[in-house]
């Protein structure tokens, strides 16, 4: 498909992931939920630009501003409303110079995040979807996980600017270890002193 109308599939949409065709095309998947996957031959950066601009939303300056908030330089959740807010998470090993590697996957679709071997030498992370979808990826939980912490900060910030108010969602991913969970997160029983100070910072992965 060359054109993708987000202004129809948004409500599904749980993901782009960058990936390459069987025919060497640098595309992406657009994973929906309960729905086939979607291909587009055009980048992950260029579809999630285009998702932003169908809720009139200019990807650069949406950066810009939340990664004031978070204090992430890279990696930057983008808050677009309620519902879609989209988590970059490392997806791949690139093949070449600007080929992509990072998805942007929808936070409320996100059902259960764990730690998993990619391979003998990397850790990654399992993402399971509400559908029950999966996606394994070579991104390490405990930087997912200081995603979605980031991801708290700009969804406070995006309802201040919006004026969506208290219809932003808190988070609902279910996280093993479970005393890791966000400190927010209602699923689970949270003891302060043990989590690690270092919660309040966002360090990048790489």
């Amino acid at each position: 498909m060359s054109k993708v109308e987000f202004g129809k599939i948004w409500p599904q949409v749980m993901g782009l992931v960058p990936v390459y065709s069987a025919g060497g095309i640098n595309g992406t998947n657009i994973l929906l939920e309960n729905s086939p996957t979607l291909f587009s031959p055009f980048k992950t950066k260029t579809l999630l630009a285009q998702l932003t601009r169908t809720f009139l939303i200019d990807l650069q300056v949406a950066r810009r501003a939340f990664s004031r908030v978070c204090g992430r330089c890279y990696a930057i959740p983008v808050a677009i409303r309620p519902g879609l807010v989209m988590l970059p998470v490392r997806a791949r090993e690139a093949r070449f110079k600007d080929a992509g590697t990072r998805a942007y996957l929808t936070k409320d679709k996100i059902r259960e995040l764990l730690p998993e071997r990619t391979n003998s030498r990397q850790s990654g992370t399992r993402i399971i979807f509400h559908d029950d979808t999966t996606l394994l990826v070579p991104h390490r939980w405990s930087n997912i996980r200081e995603i979605m912490l980031a991801a708290e900060l700009v969804e406070q910030e995006a309802a201040k600017i919006q004026g969506y108010g208290s219809s932003w969602s808190d988070c609902q991913v279910r996280e093993r270890p479970p005393e890791l969970c966000s400190k927010k997160c209602p699923l689970g029983d949270h003891d302060d002193s043990s989590r690690n100070k270092s919660d309040n910072h966002f360090p990048e992965e790489e």
